[in-house]
């Protein structure tokens, strides 16, 4: 989980809600004063929401992006699903990988946000949302049909402009600490609500209330169908690297992996690994953790800047 340092939106930014077949999702929107030089959607992970991208909307948006930071489908302030069953099918280990609700919702949002902005989109996952990212762009296939003769195009597919992983591994969760949470909080899941897990483990602590209160909104808000699904994918997400590997050179996509130096959920060394793996771009920003986003906004913001736009 992110922790924004305030919940103060930069003049830059609006809160917007993005119609889907599903249900809105909730978003907050960063635009350029001047046409876009290049569009980003970006992806929060397990417990986390759009407010993790906070403090690196104002950076992006003064060098021209076009920034979409949204809460994935019953995260947060985003519209659950009625039957808590269905975030499940046809999920990270099911037959039908790449056609989960999580991914089909990115699938669209990119296909909508190159549209308003006639760019192809840089798009970022953090943490479990790099999951969700790479089922999307794997699975682009299920709701996409190219011509026969011309063969899965990138255009045709996904209107991308490369990939980024935050701080998001290629398989399950590693860290035995955040695995002891994970098991602890699905062994309750049929047993306690939302609210009685936070009496039990506050997620609220935080010296500015407004942070506070916002951390505690967060939780409550949660679908618990969205995220005891998310747990339980965290635990037993398949490594889909070569696959994505493979994906990447057909499409010749960029892809970059970026850490906190004190990642510890896969570990930064894992990481540089699934880059070289990937042939991607690597990058370590020191004097952070798990959340890079929150705890160097700026130097992320530099660092994406220099992949996207160098």
């Amino acid at each position: 989980m992110s922790t924004p340092l305030s919940t103060v939106l930069p003049r830059c930014a609006r809160r917007v809600d993005l119609p889907l077949p599903d249900g809105p999702l909730a978003a907050i929107e960063a635009r350029p004063d001047r046409p876009a030089v290049a569009a980003t959607l970006m992806v929060p992970g397990f417990t986390g929401s759009k407010e993790d991208f906070l403090h690196v909307l104002e950076p992006l948006a003064a060098a021209g992006v076009h920034v979409l930071a949204i809460d994935q489908r019953g995260q947060c302030d985003s519209t659950g699903l009625a039957d808590p069953a269905a975030y499940a099918e046809s999920g990270a280990a099911g037959q039908g990988y790449g056609s989960s609700v999580f991914a089909s919702d990115i699938r669209a949002l990119v296909r909508r946000l190159a549209a308003e902005t006639q760019q192809p989109v840089h798009l970022l996952g953090h943490s479990f949302g790099g999951h969700t990212v790479r089922e999307a762009v794997l699975g682009a296939h299920f709701d996409a049909e190219p011509e026969p003769e011309q063969g899965p195009s990138l255009d045709a597919l996904l209107p991308l402009a490369s990939v980024t992983f935050l701080d998001s591994g290629p398989a399950a969760v590693l860290g035995k600490a955040s695995r002891d949470r994970l098991e602890l909080l699905l062994s309750v899941a049929d047993q306690l609500t939302l609210r009685q897990i936070h009496e039990l483990s506050p997620m609220d602590q935080h010296p500015d209330p407004h942070v506070s209160a916002f951390l505690l909104h967060r939780w409550l808000a949660n679908d618990p169908g969205s995220i005891f699904t998310m747990a339980r994918r965290l635990l037993h997400e398949p490594d889909r690297t070569d696959d994505l590997k493979a994906l990447l050179d057909a499409w010749n996509l960029p892809c970059l992996i970026m850490t906190g130096a004190d990642e510890d959920v896969w570990s930064a060394q894992l990481l540089r690994e699934t880059a070289d793996r990937l042939g991607a771009e690597f990058a370590v920003i020191p004097g952070a953790g798990h959340s890079p986003n929150t705890d160097q906004p700026g130097l992320v913001a530099d660092r994406l800047l220099e992949f996207w736009l160098g």
